[in-house]
């Protein structure tokens, strides 16, 4: 019996995303796992206020940008054999974000890209993997 049956990869385009990928491609061959690779479009971030008419606009080209995005990173897994599944989600943070799919899927791993913010940057600005990391109740992979 497999020790990892399913795994969530947080993606977005980046270096540090694309090491996570690759371990979690690999991951996944190992253990005859189902991978699911999200990608967080975070409302939160968004400069323009959501009552401005240029918002519909903005979300839908983030949107856009983030199924191309997963429709590539699934098609690189799916070519290595592995039984995978893209997922586009909007929210206001993307760690929780990540949270709150993994516990909806009941993942056994959760991987996650380090950008490798250090020093007061990451103090003002925390990153996506110390949070999954701190609140995550299940375990984390955090690629460097």
């Amino acid at each position: 019996m497999s020790f990892i049956t399913k795994i969530l990869v947080g993606y977005d385009g980046s270096k540090a995303g694309d090491k996570a990928l690759d371990y979690a491609i690999n991951i996944a061959r190992s253990f005859n796992a189902k991978l699911y690779i999200i990608h967080v479009i975070e409302e939160g971030k968004i400069t323009i206020a959501p009552d401005s008419s240029m918002y519909p606009a903005l979300i839908d080209s983030m949107e856009k940008q983030g199924r191309d995005l997963l429709n590539r990173a699934v098609e690189r897994a799916r070519n290595l054999g592995v039984d995978v599944e893209g997922l586009l989600e909007v929210g206001t943070d993307a760690a929780e974000t990540i949270i709150n799919v993994a516990n909806n899927l009941n993942v056994d791993l959760i991987i996650v890209g380090s950008r490798g913010l250090r020093g007061l940057t990451r103090f003002l600005l925390g990153s996506v993997s110390e949070k999954v990391v701190r609140y995550a109740n299940r375990p984390v992979l955090v690629v460097h």
